[in-house]
């Protein structure tokens, strides 16, 4: 989703209003900006209320801006974002030498979520890599779209959306300031969600629907980053637990197979063979 598509998304609005929550609470927009006289934002001189801050995110589509604070500058350019409270020392402008800065944005007054990007401004620098392809801008672009065309049920679930945006931005910079492999961290998170819903199966559909994204894109995101489809690493993990569990109990394989999402015994001895080459009943017996 470009440019084009956040244009499209932010002219489908309803109003001027943008939230269920009202602009007090949350505004958003996506701009192009081409003159540099036009477009500088000091961060002390907004008019803003200390005593009711702020907290602005955006995000570069395209062209590139410039972020200036404690006397360093950052460029903000494509796949790059920034963070400032409101009122607070930095400024962000479209330099003469840039000619053009497209980009969308958040404006936030929820008491939580600023208290909570306030102290994320404490540890990380106010600009920071944004891929195309990472989560949160997977979640944003769904957020943003929400908003514009309010599709909310009510003001609960928008604000309850604003605050799983606010915790996931929080990890995006937690994870940007800790490093761990690509292919560990997603493995680890479907490993998490499977052994949570270890009992029940469930499609990838419904798992890539809360990573915010198709069944299909995820899927090849998961392959590229780890080697494997995501639903046989979903079955390794059944697998293994089943295993744990032919080891150390004396539980029945009707048992073991429902305690970890398999139809049925059979289904379970299938899948068990077709991976490890030898029966549940002969694996135990070979332990024992």
């Amino acid at each position: 989703m470009g440019l084009s598509a956040f244009e499209r998304v932010f002219a489908s609005r309803r109003d001027d209003g943008f939230s269920q929550l009202g602009a007090s609470v949350l505004a958003l927009g996506c701009e192009t900006r081409t003159v540099p006289s036009e477009y500088r934002w000091d961060g002390m001189r907004r008019a803003d209320d200390p005593s009711h801050p702020h907290v602005v995110f955006q995000a570069t589509l395209a062209g590139w801006g410039r972020f200036e604070r404690g006397g360093r500058q950052w460029q903000v350019g494509p796949e790059t974002g920034f963070f400032a409270v409101l009122p607070s020392k930095h400024v962000y402008s479209l330099p003469p030498e840039s000619g053009r800065w497209s980009f969308f944005w958040f404006n936030s007054g929820h008491p939580w979520v600023v208290e909570r990007i306030a102290q994320l401004s404490k540890l990380h620098p106010p600009v920071f890599k944004l891929p195309t392809a990472c989560r949160l801008v997977v979640l944003s672009r769904a957020f943003f779209e929400r908003v514009c065309q309010r599709r909310f049920e009510d003001a609960f679930a928008e604000e309850a959306a604003l605050l799983e945006w606010t915790v996931e931005f929080e990890r995006h910079l937690h994870d940007l300031a800790h490093p761990r492999g690509r292919s560990a961290t997603m493995l680890d998170a479907l490993r998490a969600y499977t052994l949570s819903n270890l009992r029940r199966p469930f499609g990838m559909e419904e798992y890539a629907r809360r990573q915010g994204r198709s069944r299909s894109h995820f899927s090849h995101c998961f392959k590229q980053a780890t080697g494997m489809a995501p639903a046989a690493y979903v079955l390794d993990v059944r697998l293994n637990e089943a295993r744990a569990r032919l080891r150390g109990t004396a539980e029945p394989l009707k048992e073991i197979a429902g305690a970890t999402g398999f139809a049925d015994a059979n289904h379970f001895c299938k899948a068990f063979r077709r991976r490890y080459h030898i029966s549940p009943g002969s694996y135990r017996r070979r332990l024992g």
